[in-house]
């Protein structure tokens, strides 16, 4: 049973990867339009889709990778001035179950939004819409499952970063400082 949730878990970091990837060919393919365009004034007609295509993509998938590491936008005012035990459930309150229920809407919509999808096509390269709206689902599903995973393990992930950014938290260095 645990290698198949290191299997899900290996799967479930392509998020990163292929945001990377898709960041990658928006740099690639915007620096040769420009460079086509002003240097050879014959711009690259498809681009325009392309660079579409690559920003929904590395959009998604790259929230989806901010969930998993806990890097996406959240506010930590309140959870200074609470006690230990209030704030850990503040946090999973707040912060994973606000996330997971817009990370539901995300999958509800997204996959409403599908069936239509198909039957649009980009004006150039003909590249049907469904392939770059199918990212929305997709990053939802990923970004429910890394919230599932920080709700299963209690948040330990989460306490264990904020318990390492206070000095005191650390014996040692706080009987260094003393």
């Amino acid at each position: 049973m645990q290698t198949l949730f290191k299997a899900i878990d290996r799967l479930m970091r392509l998020d990163e990867v292929i945001a990377s990837l898709a960041l990658f060919g928006l740099f690639v393919v915007a620096i040769a339009n420009v460079f086509m365009r002003y240097l050879f004034s014959s711009p690259l007609a498809w681009s325009e889709e392309i660079l579409q295509l690559l920003m929904v993509w590395a959009t998604f998938l790259g929230a989806s990778a901010l969930v998993r590491r806990n890097e996406h936008v959240l506010i930590g005012l309140l959870n200074e001035r609470l006690p230990a035990p209030v704030a850990r459930w503040n946090t999973r309150i707040f912060n994973v179950g606000i996330v997971m229920l817009c990370a539901a809407a995300m999958l509800f919509w997204g996959l409403e939004l599908l069936p239509f999808s198909r039957f649009r096509s980009t004006p150039m390269l003909q590249i049907p819409y469904y392939w770059i709206h199918v990212a929305i689902p997709i990053s939802a599903a990923m970004m429910l499952y890394h919230g599932l995973v920080r709700l299963i393990t209690n948040d330990r992930l989460v306490t264990s970063d904020q318990n390492m950014a206070s000095p005191a938290a650390i014996p040692e260095t706080a009987a260094t400082k003393e």
